[in-house]
């Protein structure tokens, strides 16, 4: 069988680099995967933009493991699952006596971790004095357990993530602006799985396999008609979604064969609708896509026509600045490009 130009990119890219856990050859997960084997073997921090269950946490993952500090610790922590005592006792320890129920010393997750990788999901939860504390270790690599004055040092890589704006909290001081720039050294963003449909069949096996072995039974597939409903849906969850339903196809049923009619209601009535329906969601996607390539020409020619100045493009397109550079930073548009083309306009 020949292979399509996004197979074979992305066996080049499986050649240099472990990106065994990240499933799909959609153009815009290869793009991801190409700047992830640029930047893992460096120090920089990354903040990983994308909306719940894109797989956030599995790219920085995969930036730790392809990093030279893979033999050491990886920790993720949710900034949103601690309050703001606790995130900071698991972060840099406590003494004993720091507070009721600190009985003995115990180190930190910074301490833990020298030389591994921190991530910190829902970085926009953390409160503002936790934020002020992880500036500091940003620029020094210096912090102090909970009710100690004791200085420490531990060289831990930071990756970030969020589904909200950072600049925008950062511009409304809701958000420590000098922090929202020391982790935005290089800023990755992971699209819904409705904007790469055309990986939902390659999940699909997957799942579909790892629930089987984990469940007992091996021999589980999905009917075409299955996988046909399966490709229709918008996954408003996305991929952690499509992952629960896979799971509860394999464990409710019985024979090899996974029916449409063991989908949950909401995907049979998918299923049941007319061809109209089905119109509809292939006008969805086509409207996205012109409008991101609108979007993107508009930009352009902004830039083209102020040469390179954000500023001045931004507000002669009617934007918000802060919504303008939003959209350059997602299309990954550099207004330095566009400063010596003086005579493009």
């Amino acid at each position: 069988m020949q292979l399509t130009q996004n197979q074979k990119r992305r066996a080049s890219l499986d050649k240099q680099f472990d990106f065994e856990c990240i499933i799909g050859n959609h153009p815009k997960l290869l793009d991801i995967l190409e700047l992830v084997g640029q930047v893992a073997i460096t120090k920089a921090t990354v903040l990983i933009y994308g909306e719940s269950g894109t797989g956030k946490e599995l790219i920085a993952q995969t930036l730790h493991r392809n990093s030279q500090r893979k033999d050491k610790p990886f920790v993720a922590l949710n900034c949103g699952a601690f309050q703001d005592t606790l995130l900071e006792s698991e972060l840099f320890g406590h003494i004993r006596g720091a507070f009721t129920g600190a009985t003995s010393y115990k180190k930190g997750w910074f301490e833990h971790a020298n030389g591994g990788t921190i991530f910190f999901d829902e970085i926009h939860d953390m409160s503002p004095a936790l934020q002020s504390k992880l500036l500091r270790i940003l620029q020094t690599g210096q912090f102090a357990p909970l009710g100690s004055v004791e200085i420490k040092r531990s060289d831990v890589r930071i990756i970030a993530a969020t589904n909200r704006d950072l600049e925008l909290l950062s511009k409304q001081g809701s958000f420590r602006e000098e922090l929202f720039y020391r982790l935005n050294v290089i800023d990755l963003y992971l699209p819904p799985l409705r904007k790469r449909k055309s990986d939902i069949p390659a999940l699909l096996r997957y799942f579909t396999a790892l629930f089987g072995n984990e469940y007992g039974k091996f021999e589980m597939d999905l009917c075409n008609e299955t996988v046909k409903v399966l490709e229709k849906y918008d996954y408003p969850g996305n991929i952690r979604e499509l992952r629960n339903i896979v799971e509860r196809l394999v464990v409710l049923c019985k024979k090899e064969a996974v029916q449409t009619k063991h989908l949950p209601h909401k995907l049979q009535t998918l299923e049941n609708s007319t061809e109209e329906v089905c119109e509809m969601l292939h006008f969805h996607e086509a409207k996205e896509s012109a409008i991101e390539q609108f979007e993107r020409r508009f930009l352009k020619r902004s830039l083209e026509l102020t040469h390179g100045n954000v500023r001045e493009a931004a507000r002669a397109s009617g934007l918000h600045f802060t919504s303008f550079h939003s959209k350059l930073r997602k299309y990954r548009l550099d207004p330095d490009l566009f400063r010596s083309s003086t005579n493009n306009a």
